[in-house]
């Protein structure tokens, strides 16, 4: 049962860490974020990241938005790494020092969010973003901000005071039976997971179908209208893009946590004149009872 130590955090406070969404720009969530399920079926098969595509109006410049979770399969993260080599260049989120990158395996941070995302997967027995993607690869480049910088942002901005508000008043407008009733069937299901045959996948099951149900609220409680987290960050990276542009790259990706990909979506549309071209989808978690056997077995 030691595994499951973190879930009582974590049913509060996975949705938010791992996924946020930003409705009102013409993009939602769920356009870079999903849980597949077979037709009539109601059990998921899995939940998938997007790769949406933009293309230049007035040029031939090619922009992926590569949507990441921060914990994962491990044949996700290998997926990552071979599709990352198609391109000119890869701007990557880390809220890090510009000569930073970060070493293969090299995973381990004091970080409260990073303690959370390990104790999210070592209970869904997912692995942790850090430990697998080349982040040494010639392409990859840069794309946020400092720690100092951040924190500078975030305090000016007082997002962690405006945070904890939008919590209070999201939890006073859902106080009512409904809200209640959700929130009873939520604990049923994870009181189930616990007793299924393979707890694991049950958990994984439950989790990723509780995330697509509160995107919007995450996604308000985090980005608001207009968050160091969100906001900034995607401007120090959205420089870097008009950067590598000007460099002569023609075929560049961005690959940042999916709560991210909204804004950006706006802003190719509207400050680089591209437009939305389609959709891949890449399995972040594999849902189904033989991919988890095998790899329990493994």
């Amino acid at each position: 049962m030691k595994r499951y130590c973190f879930l009582g955090i974590l049913a509060f406070l996975f949705p938010i860490i791992l996924v946020a969404a930003d409705a009102k720009n013409g993009y939602t969530f769920s356009d870079f974020m999903r849980v597949t399920k077979q037709e009539g079926k109601k059990t998921p098969t899995s939940f998938d990241t997007a790769i949406a595509k933009f293309i230049g109006e007035k040029n031939d410049v090619e922009v992926h938005l590569i949507g990441a979770v921060h914990i994962g399969d491990k044949e996700y993260y290998t997926d990552l790494n071979e599709i990352f080599k198609r391109y000119d260049a890869l701007l990557y989120e880390l809220v890090a020092d510009e000569d930073v990158k970060p070493s293969a395996g090299n995973h381990e941070s004091q970080s409260f969010l990073s303690v959370i995302q390990s104790g999210a997967g070592t209970a869904l027995a997912l692995e942790h973003q850090l430990k697998y993607i080349d982040y040494q690869a010639k392409n990859m480049i840069h794309a946020d901000l400092g720690p100092a910088e951040f924190a500078r942002r975030f305090a000016d901005r007082g997002d962690l005071v405006n945070m904890f508000f939008r919590m209070t008043i999201l939890g006073i407008k859902k106080s009512g039976g409904e809200a209640q009733k959700a929130e009873m069937r939520m604990q049923g299901r994870l009181l189930g997971a616990f007793f299924a045959s393979d707890p694991t996948l049950s958990l994984k099951r439950v989790f990723a179908e509780e995330m697509m149900d509160q995107l919007d609220d995450a996604g308000w409680i985090i980005g608001g209208d207009g968050s160091a987290i969100i906001t900034d960050r995607n401007a120090a990276a959205l420089k870097v893009l008009s950067r590598e542009i000007k460099n002569g790259k023609k075929k560049i990706a961005i690959f940042y946590g999916a709560a991210h990909l909204p804004e950006f979506a706006k802003s190719l549309e509207k400050d680089f004149d591209m437009k939305y071209t389609g959709t891949d989808w890449v399995i972040a978690w594999d849902l189904t009872k033989e991919k988890s056997l095998r790899r329990r077995n493994q």
